[in-house]
């Protein structure tokens, strides 16, 4: 039930930015056409590049928005976990030391591997 509700919010995410696109294109062409050199037109056509960008990374936004929602629907239903791991929690946890102020810490590998 949940992947249907992501795609339907996916799809709603994709109706409006392909909304937003269309505006930013058309608003581009106006202006290109009420534009009185060829550096006006150059600059309506980055604007609208930038707007369609902008529109798509929106896009993606919301699709990562939908994905997490999703997942932490799975959590929150299933316990967190699942149940079917038979470890003990708890045992031979260390907490980590604070981070000392001024000292630099590398952002982890992408995957968590480094190679």
């Amino acid at each position: 039930m949940q992947a249907a509700k992501e795609k339907v919010k996916d799809g709603v995410s994709a109706v409006k930015a392909k909304t937003k696109i269309t505006q930013a294109k058309a608003s581009e062409k106006a202006e290109a056409a009420t534009a009185r050199s060829h550096a006006e037109r150059e600059l309506a056509h980055e604007r609208g590049k930038a707007k369609v960008a902008a529109a798509k990374m929106e896009l993606h936004q919301d699709k990562a928005l939908h994905r997490e929602e999703a997942m932490e629907h799975r959590i929150h239903k299933h316990g967190g976990g699942g149940g079917r791991h038979h470890h003990k929690h708890g045992v031979g946890i260390v907490a980590a030391p604070p981070p000392v102020a001024g000292a630099y810490h590398p952002p982890p590998a992408a995957g968590g591997h480094y190679y």
